[in-house]
């Protein structure tokens, strides 16, 4: 790698496993300092460790994305090691399950809105803080295409030849 980030901070939320886990790979060999914050300790643990056996420099926090002290400590934690804040990917979301609409309870949907719209929100307000007052700074919020096209059976027509159980 070309080692364009040597000397940042990065934080990726989410970073426990899938396009968190590779994005936090990814900074990590480009010489970022990569912190991983979620919400399973082991998972982020394996990611530290293969960042960091990739010769990478990492550490993890837990945080749940909803709760604004701990978005507030990720971030911290990211700022510790360089004493700033370069980049970041909010990047942890909840899908929710597989259900017909009409089988959703507004629990879950809550839940989606929380992690989604609000742990987003959170992520950036403590994030902004740092980056205006260095005056740089790159913010990626991640979201699913599933927003721009539709997903096959993620909507169920009653009158379009299926059957309403």
């Amino acid at each position: 790698m070309t080692q364009q980030l040597a000397g940042k901070a990065a934080l990726v939320t989410g970073g426990g496993s899938g396009i968190g886990r590779a994005s936090a790979l990814a900074l990590a060999a480009e010489g970022a300092v990569v912190t991983v914050a979620g919400r399973t300790q082991e998972s982020l643990k394996e990611t530290v460790r293969r960042m960091e056996a990739a010769g990478g420099t990492a550490r993890c926090v837990l945080a749940d994305v909803t709760r604004e002290p701990d978005v507030e400590r990720a971030v911290e934690a990211a700022v510790e090691g360089v004493g700033r804040l370069d980049i970041t990917l909010n990047n942890a979301g909840y899908d929710g399950e597989f259900q017909y609409t009409w089988e959703y309870d507004a629990e879950m949907l809550d839940r989606m809105i929380a992690v989604n719209t609000r742990g987003a929100f959170l992520s950036m307000k403590h994030e902004l803080r740092h980056m205006v007052a260095q005056g740089s700074g790159v913010i990626v919020n991640m979201a699913s295409g599933a927003g721009l096209v539709g997903v096959t059976g993620a909507v169920i027509p009653v009158d379009g030849g299926y059957t309403v159980p």
